[in-house]
C-alpha cells in the first residue's frame, strides 16, 4: 500500500492538556506534512488546527454500560469512515489498558477480535502503581491482545523488556520515541555567578516529587530560587499539591508553585509564560520518581540548559545509546532511617500494599511486606524520594534546622556526599554539557519515518486469529518489592483522622441517663459498696439532676457531668472524687464491647504515625473503656462532650476540634471523620468542612436521619482499603 492512501485513526480519551495529547499533537503535524489522511478521536477535543472528533463516551471515567459499548463501537467505526473517506487501515490506541475509562480497552478487545490493524502505543501503566483504576477493566482477561496485525509501542526499553517477559512476542513490541523539537529560546539566566533559578517544567502530580523539591529549598545556601510550572488538574494530586505550597510559605522557602498558572514573572520586568520561565532559568531541576520517557531529560537539551537532579536508570540507560550523559544526576537522597523508624516504614508499606492488592485482585503475603521494607532499608538510610508525604513533610520541617543539614546525603556513582554540597556545587555549572545535535535520534522527521514504516508494515501483515497475554504475567512483571514506590500508589487521602466512640468504636446498649427500674437493684449494690446510701431509685434520682442541669444550661445541645450529678443526688462534698463510683455505674448500667476490627484499624493508622483523635459524647469513663486504644488518641485532639458542657451535634465542639488541628497544621478537609450516626456526626461535621465516613457495619449502632457521607462502609478493612 502507498504510504499516502493509508488511512489512520488515532483514539486518545481526551486532546486537553497532558503528555499524551501533546505527543498526539506532534504527530499528527508529522502525519499532516507527509500527506497521510488520518483523523484523532476523542472524548474532548480540545482545540486548534488538529483534524478531530468527538466520539461520545470515550472521556475520562465514563460509566459506560454494557449496551453502550456497541454504540460506542458503532460511532466510532461510523465517524471514523465519514473523517477518513473509507474505513480505517489502521487504530492507533493511546493508552488503552490504563483503566481510566473501560470502554477503551472493550473497544481494542473487539477490533482485535474482528483482525483490525492495531497499534497500542503505551505511555502509562495500569500495573505500575495505579492500582485504583485496575477494577474498571473488568477481569482483564483480554487487555492486552496479541496478533499479526497488532504492535505494542513502549517509550523506554524497560517496559518493553517487562511485557516480553510477560509473554508479549518480541516481534510485536518495539519502542516509540517521542518527537523532540529544538528550541532557539533566548537565555537571559545568570551565566557565571548571581542568583541561580532552578526551574521544575513539570505539572505538580504526585510522581514528580515536589517533597523533594521542597527539601532542596530547605536546605539552599543564599542565592538559589526554585520554581515549579504549573498546578495539577488531577483532584487526588491536588491536597498534595497544595500542603507542599503551603509548608513553603510558612517557612518561606526559596520556592514558588505554578508559576505558569499564576502567570507570575521570574524578574522584575520580564513577561509572564513558560518561555519567560524557561529563558531565565539557569537550570532544570527534575526530582520526578517516575517517567515514561523523561521529557525534562531531552528537554533540557534542547533548551540548552544544564540539567540536574534525581537520576531514573532505565531512562538514562536509553539515553546514553545515543551518546548523551547525565552522569551528574544523584540516584538517591539518603535521610538516617531513625528519622523515620522501622516500624512505623513498615505499618505505612502494610497499609499501602493491602489497599493496592486488593485493587490489583491479589493476596498479600507477609513475606512480600518484609521484602518490601528490605528493599527500602538502605543500610541505615532510607531514600527520601521514596517516603509517604506525611513523613517527606516532617523531614522537610526537620531539615529547617541546620545542624540536620550534613544527615542528608546524595548518592551520585555510588559516592556520597552532603546534599547542601552537592546543590552548592552544581549550581555554578551554568552551561549545558550536552549539545543539541545529540538530540538527533528524537528529531521529528527520524519519528516520523519510524511511525510511518510501522503503519506500513503492520497494514501489510495476514489477518489472523487473537491471542491474550495473560494479566497475570503483566502485574508479576511490574508488582515486586524492589518496584514499589509510595509516590506511585494512592495516597493516604487524610492528614488526620478522628472518631465517635459509641456505635463506632464500642458497641454499647442503649444510652441516656433515664429512669430504668430494671437496673436501680445493680445500682444500689455499687453505691452501697463504695460506702454511700442509695436512694429508692438511682435512677430517676439522677434523671431528675439531668433536667435540672439542662433546664438552666443555656446551650442549644447540653451535657452533664457524672461525676459532678451523683455528687449532688447522694449529696457529697464537691471535693469529694466520684470518677470511681461513674466507672463503676456505668459499667452495669451502660456497658461496652470493642466494636469488631475498629481496634486492628485504629492501631494500623497509629502505627503510621497519623494523628488521631476523638469527639464524641462521653463521660469520664469513656476513656477507660476504650482499654489500650486510648493511648493512641492526641490529648489535643480529643473532644468529649462532659467537659465542654455541650454535646453533639453541637457546632460548636466540631469547630473547637478545627481550631486544634489547624494548630497542628491541618485542615478539617484533610481530615476524616468517622461516626455511626448521620445526624449527630456526619452532618454536623460535613458542615464543618470535615471530609466524612458513615458505618452501618453493626445493626444496634445503626442510627436514623439522612445525609450524604463522603464514604459509607460496613466493615473497618472495607475503610481501610477506601482510604
Amino acid at each position: 500500500m502507498n504510504r499516502q492512501s493509508m488511512r489512520i485513526a488515532i483514539v486518545h480519551y481526551h486532546l486537553g492538556q497532558g503528555g499524551v495529547a501533546r505527543v498526539i499533537e506532534k504527530s499528527s503535524r508529522i502525519l499532516s506534512r507527509e500527506g497521510i489522511s488520518h483523523v484523532i478521536l476523542t472524548g474532548d477535543p480540545g482545540g486548534g488546527e488538529f483534524p478531530v472528533r468527538q466520539v461520545a463516551g470515550l472521556g475520562y471515567e465514563d460509566d459506560t454500560s454494557q449496551t453502550e459499548i456497541e454504540v460506542v463501537l458503532s460511532d466510532l467505526r461510523r465517524i471514523a469512515t465519514d473523517a477518513l473517506g473509507g474505513p480505517p487501515d489502521l487504530w492507533h490506541f493511546h493508552n488503552h489498558s490504563l483503566g481510566k475509562n473501560r470502554v477503551m480497552s472493550e473497544l481494542v478487545m473487539r477490533l482485535a477480535e474482528d483482525r483490525a490493524c492495531l497499534l497500542l502505543q503505551l505511555h502509562d501503566l495500569v500495573e505500575d502503581g495505579r492500582a485504583e483504576n485496575y477494577p474498571r477493566l473488568g477481569s482483564g482477561e483480554k487487555l492486552y491482545p496479541i496478533a499479526p496485525r497488532i504492535h505494542y509501542a513502549f517509550l523506554n526499553s524497560q517496559d518493553l523488556a517487562r511485557f516480553v517477559s510477560a509473554g508479549l512476542p518480541r516481534g510485536n513490541a518495539s519502542v516509540l520515541n517521542n518527537p523532540i523539537q529544538v528550541e532557539s529560546i533566548e537565555s537571559v539566566g545568570a551565566r557565571e555567578s548571581g542568583t541561580a533559578l532552578l526551574f521544575a517544567p513539570v505539572r505538580g502530580i504526585r510522581r514528580k516529587n515536589l517533597g523533594e523539591l521542597v527539601l532542596f529549598a530547605a536546605l539552599a545556601p543564599p542565592g538559589i530560587r526554585l520554581a515549579t510550572s504549573r498546578a495539577p488538574t488531577n483532584p487526588e494530586a491536588i491536597p498534595s499539591y497544595h500542603r507542599w505550597r503551603e509548608i513553603a510559605r510558612r517557612h518561606a522557602l526559596p520556592i514558588e508553585f505554578g508559576v505558569v498558572d499564576d502567570r507570575l514573572v521570574p524578574v522584575v520586568g520580564a513577561a509572564v509564560g513558560f518561555e519567560s520561565w524557561l529563558s531565565h532559568a539557569t537550570h532544570i531541576i527534575t526530582t520526578s520518581v517516575a517517567e515514561g520517557f523523561g521529557l525534562p531529560f531531552l528537554e533540557s537539551i534542547a533548551h540548552g540548559k544544564p540539567l540536574i537532579g534525581r537520576n531514573l536508570p532505565h531512562l538514562t540507560a536509553d539515553h546514553a545509546a545515543s551518546g548523551i550523559d547525565h552522569s551528574e544526576l544523584y540516584d538517591r537522597i539518603l535521610i538516617p532511617a531513625e528519622w523515620v523508624g522501622e516500624d512505623r516504614l513498615r505499618a505505612y508499606i502494610t497499609l499501602t500494599l493491602q489497599r493496592d492488592f486488593q485493587k490489583y485482585r491479589r493476596v498479600l503475603e507477609l513475606d512480600f511486606v518484609s521484602a518490601t521494607l528490605d528493599a527500602l532499608l538502605l543500610g541505615g538510610a532510607i531514600d527520601f524520594g521514596n517516603l509517604p508525604e506525611l513523613i517527606q513533610q516532617e523531614i522537610v520541617e526537620k531539615c529547617l534546622d541546620p545542624a540536620c543539614h550534613r544527615h542528608v546525603q546524595v548518592e551520585v556513582r555510588g559516592g556520597m556526599q552532603a546534599a547542601c554540597d552537592w546543590l552548592a556545587r552544581v549550581i555554578e555549572v551554568r552551561h549545558a554539557a550536552q549539545s543539541q545535535s545529540q538530540l538527533a535520534p528524537y528529531a521529528a522527521e527520524k519519528i516520523g519515518k519510524t511511525l510511518m514504516g510501522r503503519y506500513a508494515k503492520l497494514i501489510r501483515q495476514a489477518e489472523a486469529d487473537v491471542d491474550y497475554l495473560r494479566p497475570e504475567n503483566v502485574l508479576c512483571a511490574y508488582l515486586k518489592p524492589e518496584t514499589f514506590h509510595f509516590l506511585k500508589s494512592a495516597p493516604l487521602r487524610h492528614r488526620a483522622v478522628i472518631f465517635d466512640i459509641y456505635g463506632t468504636l464500642l458497641h454499647a446498649v442503649a444510652g441516656g441517663v433515664k429512669p430504668d427500674f430494671t437496673v436501680d437493684a445493680k445500682l444500689i449494690d455499687v453505691l452501697r459498696a463504695h460506702g454511700h446510701a442509695a436512694p429508692e431509685s438511682p435512677s430517676s434520682a439522677l434523671h431528675a439532676r439531668v433536667l435540672a442541669h439542662h433546664a438552666r444550661a443555656g446551650v442549644a445541645f447540653p451535657e452533664v457531668d457524672l461525676r459532678v450529678l451523683w455528687r449532688e443526688v447522694l449529696n457529697l462534698n464537691e471535693r469529694v472524687d466520684t470518677h470511681a463510683l461513674v466507672r463503676a455505674c456505668e459499667e452495669v448500667w451502660h456497658p461496652v464491647e470493642p466494636m469488631p476490627g475498629a481496634g486492628e484499624f485504629v492501631r494500623q493508622l497509629a502505627a503510621c504515625g497519623i494523628p488521631l483523635g476523638l469527639l464524641s459524647n462521653a463521660q469520664c469513663n469513656t476513656l477507660a473503656a476504650l482499654g489500650e486504644l486510648a493511648d493512641l488518641f492526641a490529648d489535643d485532639l480529643s473532644v468529649f462532650s462532659y467537659r465542654e458542657g455541650m454535646a453533639k451535634p453541637s457546632p460548636e465542639l466540631f469547630e473547637k476540634l478545627r481550631v486544634r488541628l489547624l494548630a497542628r497544621g491541618i485542615e478539617a478537609g484533610e481530615t476524616l471523620f468517622v461516626g455511626n450516626d448521620p445526624c449527630q456526626d456526619v452532618r454536623p461535621a460535613a458542615a464543618a468542612g470535615y471530609r466524612t465516613a458513615l458505618f452501618v457495619g453493626h445493626p444496634a449502632s445503626l442510627r436514623p436521619g439522612d445525609c450524604k457521607p463522603d464514604i459509607t462502609f460496613r466493615s473497618w478493612t472495607e475503610l481501610c482499603q477506601l482510604l
